[in-house]
């Protein structure tokens, strides 16, 4: 589908510059709708910004629908500053409601290997927000599948179903195969989307910055956690025995039902040193098992449940990042006939995705200092960082080094600024604690260095984020304009080339090109000073290398997911490297991509001779490892 896809980008672009039509982005019909003020977080109201987030109860929670009281008192004290928010914005009551729902998070709840699950049920948040008893929640109903409908006809959509074996790993697959070559043949349709939901769940990736209606809150999510997040959408037909199988995510996700009724099992990570070459954030995707029937056998890390609930339309999850989780549809108490589709958010707190942790900081640390890391490895930028030697260390100091930067950080205001240091402190005696060897090797003013350039890469996403988010919401303002004054004249709003361009299509990529290029000057400051640093300045590569030369299983890419690009690995050569498959960072997979479609993010063979023989495509790592050693003993002769 990727495939077609590409060629009805292009199909379409040939066929909008060749109309006469005047192209238009949102940001040049803004003067018709309200404008977007240029938000960045500057909290003031919560003076636990950037302190230690209060100990949890020990109780792991269980389906009496208990709940720690300090997330709903935060989600209260955040309701002004929602408030504010709202009105600079223009925003409706419900984005305000979900901007004081992610600031109570950001504020009261921990994250990652150190946070727990909580669940919060409709009416304890609109107890927590003040709201009316008389009143609905604004999560009910926020997003309905007659919405997605609608968006489905207006725009250029992709989506993903997943597999339903709870016994294997979750994998994704194309929902839409396009008809033809035109535009509107290669357009995903509802009846393809109905169609999947017979065999999975359906699944939109990065969602907010498609479909406008969306934007507002995932903006929400952006300005109250002061994070570069996102938001997928998962929909599931009822009665689905298994929705989604045991899995882990690398983001802290916030699950809001929006439509229908889904059941939730959330369990303690499992054990990171029973399977060290496993990634915790990706347990149970493509080709890892998280088998159900494993989970809570010593086998399978003895994980404990810890959350078995159902979430209505209103209702809220938590989930910290490395907590397995799985879902059905099955309710034995209505006729399934009468369920509605189930239809949820899960809107999320990115930070390893960035990496906004310390780990990740470690790592550019080191590489910055010019210092080799001798106790972890995975020193390339291509290497997952979150497997191997990391996993067998002390539980402490591998949760330490697993934990994500401060929240806050990315804050426009001094606190944020001051916290540098207390950054720079902490991940110093984090990396002493790793291996006192290697982090004595690093000057002290890496530390703070390496500190201060991940704050700016952070903040350098945020701005990109929220920019592409207020595309979308500009786009959704115009839309609603065009309709009005057509319904006025009696007419209805047709797809026009000038519309077209307009779509999610051409809007979104340019956006995510940002990110690669803010991802790529990370890497390279990284280098800078390094023994390894002036090997790429060294090498004369072709004209758009990164998308002509050869791959090889490992490598790390970004792949086109839906129109954008996404970081990813390839785990598959095809006919001599003319299709490839790939692993997103999430875990999902991609198959049978063209060249054009997958971008390699470093040069082969760097520090090398460009000259220099390389291994050819499509060899497993065990095989480039056996030719490497032929070619020495060539050399040798």
């Amino acid at each position: 589908m990727k495939v077609m896809l590409a060629a009805s980008m292009l199909l379409l672009g040939r066929f909008v510059t060749s109309s006469n039509a005047a192209i238009h982005s949102p940001q040049q019909l803004a003067f018709v709708s309200s404008p977007l003020v240029s938000v960045r977080k500057q909290k003031v109201s919560h003076p636990s910004l950037g302190a230690t987030v209060p100990a949890q109860k020990d109780e792991a929670v269980s389906n009496s629908g208990g709940v720690d009281e300090d997330i709903t008192s935060r989600i209260t004290a955040a309701t002004g500053d929602a408030k504010a928010w709202g009105e600079q914005l223009g925003m409706g009551d419900a984005e305000v409601a979900f901007y004081a729902l992610f600031d109570g998070i950001r504020t009261g709840a921990a994250l990652g290997l150190k946070g727990k699950p909580f669940y919060l049920k409709q009416d304890e948040i609109l107890q927590a927000m003040g709201t009316a008893a008389d009143e609905s929640s604004p999560f009910d109903g926020f997003f309905s599948f007659d919405d997605l409908a609608k968006a489905v006809e207006e725009d250029f959509l992709d989506a993903d179903r997943g597999t339903t074996n709870n016994r294997e790993g979750w994998k994704v697959m194309a929902v839409s195969t396009p008809r033809g070559s035109s535009f509107e043949e290669a357009r995903m349709t509802l009846d393809e989307i109905n169609t999947a939901l017979e065999k999975g769940t359906v699944i939109f990736n990065c969602i907010g910055a498609h479909i406008p209606k969306l934007a507002g809150a995932t903006l929400a999510c952006t300005d109250a956690s002061s994070l570069p997040c996102a938001v997928n959408m998962y929909v599931t037909a009822p009665n689905t025995r298994t929705s989604a199988p045991p899995h882990t995510d690398r983001q802290d996700v916030i699950v809001v039902q929006t439509q229908g009724r889904k059941h939730w099992r959330v369990y303690t990570p499992p054990e990171p040193s029973l399977k060290p070459w496993a990634d915790m954030y990706a347990r149970g995707k493509f080709d890892d098992n998280l088998p159900l029937h494993l989970l809570e056998t010593p086998e399978g890390g003895s994980c404990e449940l810890l959350v078995d609930t159902t979430l209505h339309p209103g209702d809220v999850l938590f989930i910290p990042a490395g907590f397995p989780h799985t879902t059905d549809t099955v309710h034995d108490d209505e006729d399934t006939e009468k369920v509605d589709t189930s239809l949820h958010l899960t809107f999320n707190f990115d930070t390893h995705v960035w990496d906004l942790d310390y780990l990740s900081a470690r790592r550019f640390a080191l590489r910055r200092a010019g210092v080799k890391d001798t106790a972890l490895g995975q020193e390339r930028e291509e290497d997952n960082r979150y497997v191997g030697q990391a996993n067998v260390l002390p539980p402490v100091v591998r949760n330490d080094l697993f934990e994500a930067l401060p929240l806050g950080l990315l804050d426009d205001s001094e606190q944020a600024e001051s916290m540098v240091d207390t950054v720079a402190s902490e991940l110093e005696r984090i990396s002493r604690a790793v291996d006192d060897t290697t982090a004595s090797a690093v000057p002290l003013e890496v530390w703070r260095d390496t500190a201060e350039r991940l704050r700016v890469h952070g903040m350098e996403l945020l701005d990109i984020h929220r920019n592409m988010y207020e595309s979308a919401i500009q786009e959704g303002r115009v839309r609603i304009m065009e309709e009005e004054m057509a319904a006025s004249l009696g007419r209805t709003v047709g797809t026009t080339p000038e519309r077209m361009q307009r779509m999610s299509l051409f809007r979104v990529p340019p956006y995510f090109e940002q990110i690669s290029a803010s991802k790529a000057s990370l890497a390279a400051w990284s280098l800078t000073g390094s023994s390894s640093g002036t090997a790429a300045a060294k090498m004369e590569l072709p004209d758009n290398w990164e998308f002509t030369l050869p791959l090889n299983m490992g490598d790390e890419v970004e792949a086109d997911l839906g129109g954008a690009m996404f970081p990813a690995k390839v785990t598959r050569v095809l006919a001599g490297g003319s299709a490839f498959d790939v692993q997103f960072f999430d875990g999902d997979q991609a198959q049978g991509l063209d060249r054009n479609m997958i971008k390699l993010l470093k040069p082969p063979a760097m520090g090398g001779d460009m000259d220099e023989e390389q291994p050819p495509p499509g060899l497993t790592p065990k095989e480039i490892k056996r030719w490497k050693k032929k070619q020495e003993k060539k050399k040798n002769k």
